[in-house]
């Protein structure tokens, strides 16, 4: 397999990915404008329904990709064992989840919209284990052909809901429906049913997966825990406004480093670096290396533009009500870049198989998380609840990038001195030639020392500097 490849590879999992984001985004618009109060629902829905798939996942969907590229097992009967293990685990999730509602406080018709959000969501666990293997084995085809289909039904029919003007339950079914279809899809692809496979031997096998990725699972569950429970929070001192409000916010810098870190870097970067580390030391810095530079250059300009045009933006796109996200968002934007490095650092840590470190610096993550939402939210609602979410990101970010610098070595003193130079210089000519020129110039001058970085460290280039100079091959 070359490292020019990877483009292609990337290209099906954009295809799907942005045929659910331009749908999921004109979803959301005409939400937010229809009611912020309804947002709010579906965002507290949507905190419960990650936390209910990432139990579902039971963690072993990183140890199945890894598991499956190495190609040490029987893809079949793992891929039904695991099957089996997160539906029974999906139905355990569901009814702890319809317990806490209850004690929460919430009323029926909202808890009932929660439900219908976290089971499809959880559903979205058992078909993850398919496309696991699809990237695996570089079939990222496979995976579009499965995902375009499903989201476009699934959140066209919410969009047909919203414009009718249908209740908050009618809505919230478009989850459920986009997640079955994608289980139907991806059964008939795979041309047998990965629940019929399993027997008395299996039983034996899907306990010892269980014990294998025990760790994983710890990870994951931290890792949504400190992601999502600050919603939660915000819901108990706040309103469903605010919960809207923090959900606009959250809603670009959330797509953003999705884009990155499930598509490019869980879904193709991440199976290469796991085969990389075995077999080819040098060639995992250098694909490391290329990622980490693209990824900063791209991050940054993003970053910058957020910041300063955050204000336009929300307002331009969701309406004059989230005026009061402005600053929420503002406060997430350090989330991107955390969300680039540290995902990359992250799977890199996993394919070195330093996983139990990495559970380590999650748990300290999620520590950090829930002293920050006692401490922030309380007293400011909406911008505490952004700022519990990049402090801690931030904390993690800082723990997992500067373990893989100092063992992977991915850029150099110089590179890091370059990027620095660029994002303080961009800063200075911004805010240095505000109070003299229109806003527009003035956010001109600072985005250009980041532009010329990206341009000179643009992904196309390593990739193929590498593959000129080492003939692109990686070991497959």
């Amino acid at each position: 397999m070359k490292l020019k490849d990877i483009p292609r590879r990337l290209g099906y999992i954009l295809g799907a990915q942005w045929t659910r984001d331009v749908s999921w985004t004109a979803f959301t618009i005409l939400l937010a404008r229809h009611s912020p109060d309804v947002l709010g629902q579906i965002v507290l829905a949507l905190t419960y329904g990650y936390l209910v798939k990432t139990v579902a996942d039971v963690g072993l969907n990183d140890f199945l990709l890894s598991t499956f590229a190495r190609g040490r097992t029987h893809a079949r009967s793992l891929l039904s064992e695991v099957s089996w293990l997160k539906l029974a685990v999906w139905i355990v999730a569901m009814a702890v989840t319809w317990v806490i509602t209850g004690l929460q406080g919430y009323t029926s018709e909202l808890r009932i919209v929660v439900l219908c959000i976290a089971g499809g969501l959880g559903l979205d666990a058992v078909s993850d284990s398919f496309f696991a293997l699809c990237q695996a084995r570089g079939r990222q085809d496979v995976e579009m052909r499965i995902r375009i289909p499903s989201a476009l039904v699934g959140i066209g029919y919410g969009i047909v809901c919203v414009v009718m003007g249908a209740s908050p339950i009618a809505i919230a079914l478009y989850k459920p429906v986009e997640s079955l279809l994608c289980i139907a899809f991806a059964r008939a692809a795979l041309h047998f049913n990965p629940l019929a496979d399993v027997g008395l031997s299996g039983l034996a096998d899907l306990a010892r997966q269980m014990k294998s990725g025990l760790i994983f699972t710890c990870m994951a569950v931290c890792a949504m825990f400190y992601n999502k429970i600050n919603v939660i929070f915000l819901k108990q001192y706040g309103c469903d406004a605010d919960v809207g409000g923090y959900g606009v916010a959250w809603e670009t810098v959330e797509g953003l480093s999705t884009l990155v870190s499930s598509a490019l870097l869980g879904k193709v970067i991440f199976p290469l670096l796991a085969r990389l580390w075995e077999k080819d030391r040098q060639a995992f810095r250098t694909l490391a290396g290329q990622t980490a530079r693209s990824l900063w250059a791209a991050a940054l300009p993003v970053i910058f533009l957020i910041c300063v045009e955050s204000d336009r933006f929300l307002t331009f796109v969701y309406g004059q009500h989230y005026a009061t996200a402005v600053t929420a968002q503002q406060l997430l934007t350090p989330c991107l870049a955390t969300a680039f490095l540290h995902n990359l650092a992250a799977y890199a840590m996993i394919g070195m198989r330093r996983h139990v470190l990495l559970f380590f610096f999650y748990l300290s993550g999620l520590i950090v998380n829930i002293v920050c939402c006692f401490v922030l939210i309380p007293a400011m609602p909406l911008e505490g609840a952004a700022l519990a979410l990049t402090v801690t990101k931030v904390w993690v970010a800082i723990l997992t990038v500067t373990f893989f610098q100092v063992t992977a070595r991915p850029m150099s003193l110089a590179q890091w001195l370059v990027m620095l130079s660029a994002g303080a210089t961009s800063v200075l000519l911004w805010w240095g030639s505000s109070p003299y020129v229109p806003r527009e110039a003035a956010e001109f001058f600072g985005i250009v020392p980041l532009l010329v970085l990206f341009w000179f460290w643009r992904p196309p280039a390593p990739f193929e500097k590498q593959a000129a100079g080492s003939n692109g091959n990686i070991p497959t």
